[in-house]
């Protein structure tokens, strides 16, 4: 063979290689497109509808049972002004049966039978003989929106006078701010990062948390206690030590969600002080709210979205 030959030979075998690249590059992107495409399409499915209004919670699966709507429905037409309702009393039923629907069976994920008689949604007691766990239930879910109003009036209202620096976001409590989708919350889980499983915030005394300077004389058991104390909030509102602090000199105020941290607390104090009767006995935590995000994502976008009795925009008239 000539080397002529030889270089023809080469040179239509480089053609070949190139021409199989280039289709396996053709080929090769439209599969991996494909695939993004695809999995996009999943992620998206998986993370089912996300309710009107909320910062970021998605409910999945169909919680509302056939029989509890038709029930609604036709109670809807033979009441249209509501029967027995102590809270939401400027609401007609239609609209009451909305706000249940996106925020108390969506924030718990639960349906109508959880919390009433849907052959009587206006009962507070059962018949003789009759299940009856929905009546304590009814009771405490009343309470509950009571203290959404107290929280959302006396203390995430009073974030906007901490200081000019930093303005709240205008997120407001609701049912799924705590529950995130669950009957019963739990504010603490079994494993705890960084922290003892025994741990709870210093609620009996929030004191042990302030370090005012330099020379300050503290016991080794209150440094570990205030050590393990901010691992939880790090840990629950997914940041680092300077969301809050300078790290140069911790004890200064210059971050103004240092304030803010600290009045969160003091609200956690009172929650337990004045509800935890109908909190199922647990202490409140950070996590609680915050699922490693710095803004609650069960917490309500704006005041707007909520009756206005349970928002901050209401003057108590």
């Amino acid at each position: 063979m000539t080397p002529r030959s030889n270089k023809n030979r080469t040179r239509g075998l480089s053609w070949i290689v190139i021409a199989v690249a280039l289709v396996a590059i053709l080929f090769g992107s439209q599969w991996v497109g494909y695939f993004v495409n695809k999995t996009q399409v999943e992620v998206a499915e998986a993370e089912g509808p996300k309710l009107p209004n909320y910062v970021n919670y998605y409910a999945s699966g169909s919680y509302i049972t056939a029989e509890s709507n038709a029930a609604i429905a036709d109670y809807i037409a033979a009441f249209p002004e509501p029967q027995n309702v102590q809270i939401l009393t400027d609401m007609n039923t239609s609209a009451i049966w909305g706000f249940m629907t996106a925020y108390m069976a969506g924030g718990l994920k639960v349906d109508c039978t959880y919390c009433h008689n849907i052959e009587n949604f206006g009962a507070d007691t059962a018949e003789a003989g009759a299940d009856d766990a929905w009546v304590e239930r009814k009771a405490t879910a009343r309470e509950h929106l009571l203290m959404t109003a107290d929280l959302n009036q006396n203390w995430i209202a009073t974030l906007a006078g901490l200081g000019v620096d930093k303005q709240p976001s205008g997120a407001q409590i609701i049912c799924a701010t705590c529950h995130y989708g669950e009957a019963l919350p739990v504010a603490w889980s079994d494993d705890q990062y960084g922290v003892p499983d025994d741990y709870r915030l210093p609620l009996d005394d929030l004191n042990v948390l302030l370090i005012t300077g330099q020379g300050e004389t503290m016991s080794l058991d209150a440094v570990q206690y205030n050590q393990y104390t901010m691992y939880h909030i790090s840990e629950s509102l997914g940041v680092g030590c300077t969301h809050c602090h300078n790290s140069r000199y911790f004890p200064l105020y210059e971050q103004p969600a240092k304030d803010y941290a600290l009045h969160m607390l003091t609200m956690a104090q009172y929650i337990r002080s004045e509800y935890q009767d109908t909190m199922n006995g647990q202490e409140p935590s950070c996590y609680l709210c915050h699922r490693n995000q710095v803004r609650p994502p069960g917490a309500v976008a704006a005041a707007d979205s909520l009756p206005i009795y349970l928002s901050t925009e209401f003057s108590g008239e």
